[in-house]
């Protein structure tokens, strides 16, 4: 699933229903309104972990498990990664007229080298 997943928005969406879908599990785990549970989700998956609310079932703690882990291992380093490609600039990188230009001159040469073997 994640190696579709290539644009910034992408992943945000996906972070988001990962935090929805955390906070809809602890709530039903736990007992819990949505919204506390929404912020459980937020504060347990930057792994900030204030303590004012957290998981006392098994069901709880093994959201709260995979929630850290998917997002500390998949969603925010492929974010950031992808906003850091964004900053990176190739200054080799060949103009689209250049790469044109570079094809003609080949075929050119290909020309030259064809009449030079018939010859």
């Amino acid at each position: 699933m994640l190696k579709y997943v290539d644009s910034i928005k992408e992943l945000l969406a996906l972070y988001a229903l990962l935090l929805v879908a955390g906070a809809g599990a602890y709530a039903a785990f736990e007992h819990k309104p949505f919204l506390d549970a929404l912020w459980w989700a937020c504060v347990t998956a930057t792994t900030v972990g204030y303590g004012d609310i957290y998981p006392a079932t098994t069901g709880g703690r093994v959201v709260a498990v995979v929630l850290m882990h998917v997002t500390l291992l998949f969603i925010l380093p492929l974010l950031i990664g992808n906003i850091c490609s964004r900053c990176v600039k190739d200054q080799n990188e060949f103009s689209h007229a250049e790469q044109e230009e570079l094809k003609a001159a080949l075929r050119r040469l290909e020309d030259k080298l064809d009449r030079a073997e018939r010859a």
